[in-house]
């Protein structure tokens, strides 16, 4: 009875052993998958080009890789697991990142090739709606009938002066001489009285002369 009850206590302690021996295996082979999915995405958010775009994250990311590498190397089996996920979520996050910007990129460039090809376009009409305006004027112009000749007339000679007719009227006016009176009276006794003469001036004759012109 005795020895039944201890061989019953000893598998019991076999049991809890092995049971606990397959839990740690069990969270080790946890904590390497966590790891090597980690290690995984690190990697595909490197080749996305991500460290050009979001190069905090993917620093942080591969960092947090690292710390669980480590532990997985210590048999920190539940640390190891969580610093992985946090790897895995920062490597998620990068490449959400790269892809949004790599999309705004794209759509940029599409938005930049649909104006320029727009503005080509545009050109070309614009060019061709020329080269139409260009034809057309060429094809009235040889369909115009031809230009009028252009006389020039003789220019007429300006009038001969009319012939004038000019008079000289000349008029000579000479002054009469003023007279001239002499008194001489008879000489008195011892008294002697002297007379004196004027002269009057010699005259001058005055000429005039008119012109008078008279155009026919």
């Amino acid at each position: 009875m005795r020895s039944s009850k201890l061989l019953a206590c000893a598998s019991a302690i076999g049991l809890t052993l092995v049971s606990t021996s397959a839990m740690a295996e069990g969270k080790m082979d946890r904590a390497r998958a966590a790891v090597a999915e980690a290690r995984g995405k690190v990697d595909a958010a490197a080749r996305a080009g991500t460290g050009g775009v979001a190069p905090r994250t993917l620093t942080d990311a591969q960092a947090a890789l690292r710390a669980a590498e480590d532990d997985l190397k210590a048999s920190r089996k539940d640390q190891a697991i969580v610093d992985a996920q946090n790897a895995s979520r920062l490597a998620d996050l990068a490449l959400n990142e790269t892809q949004r910007a790599q999309a705004d990129k794209a759509a940029a460039d599409k938005a930049a090739a649909d104006a320029q090809a727009a503005d080509a376009a545009r050109a070309a009409a614009d060019a061709e709606a020329r080269a139409r305006a260009a034809e057309a004027e060429a094809q009235a112009a040889r369909n115009a009938p031809p230009p009028a000749p252009v006389i020039v007339a003789a220019p007429v000679p300006a009038p001969a002066p009319a012939p004038t007719e000019t008079t000289v009227t000349t008029s000579t006016t000479t002054p009469v001489p003023a007279s001239r009176t002499v008194v001489k009276r008879a000489p008195a006794k011892r008294v002697v009285k002297r007379t004196t003469v004027t002269k009057a001036a010699v005259p001058v004759a005055k000429t005039t002369t008119t012109v008078t012109t008279k155009t026919q």
